[in-house]
C-alpha cells in the first residue's frame, strides 16, 4: 500500500448543465453521463448503462454530491473510454453550472487491497461476505 493513498486520486469534475449530467477529467474531456429532471420542485438523475441513480434532490449541488459518492474509478474511466468527448458542445455552457468537484482512487479501485474482505476462521478458502 503507498504511503500517500492521495497520490492514487484521479481528480474529475461533475456537471448539471440543460439537463444533462456530464464529467470532465484532467485532460479537459467532457463525457456525457445521463440526465437530470426536475419535477416538482425536486430534481433526480439517471446515469445512461447503468443502474446508478437518484432522486428528491432538493439541489443541483445535492444531486451531484451524491452522484459523486456513487461513482468508482473503473466505471468512470470506462465511460471516458467509450463515450465520446463533447468539449465542443459542452465547454462554454459549463462556466456557469452547477460542479461538484470528486477525486477517485486510480489504482487498486475495486481490488481486494484497497477494500479487503474478511477470511473465515474456520475454513481459509471461504470469504465471509
Amino acid at each position: 500500500m503507498p504511503a500517500n493513498r492521495n497520490q492514487d486520486l484521479m481528480p474529475y469534475n461533475l456537471f448539471y448543465c440543460d439537463g444533462a449530467i456530464l464529467a470532465q477529467n484532467i485532460d479537459g474531456h467532457i463525457i456525457e453521463l445521463g440526465q437530470a429532471e426536475v419535477r416538482d420542485g425536486l430534481i433526480g438523475y439517471q446515469i445512461d448503462g447503468s443502474d446508478l441513480h437518484g432522486e428528491n434532490f432538493s439541489s443541483p449541488e445535492e444531486m451531484l454530491l451524491a452522484l459523486g459518492e456513487q461513482l468508482d474509478f473503473l466505471f468512470l474511466d470506462g465511460q471516458f473510454t467509450s463515450l465520446p468527448d463533447r468539449s465542443d458542445r459542452w465547454l462554454a455552457s459549463i462556466e456557469n453550472a452547477p460542479v461538484q468537484q470528486i477525486s477517485l482512487h486510480e489504482l487498486g479501485s475495486g481490488t481486494e487491497e484497497e477494500d479487503p474482505v474478511p477470511v473465515s476462521d474456520e475454513d481459509p478458502g471461504m470469504r465471509n461476505d
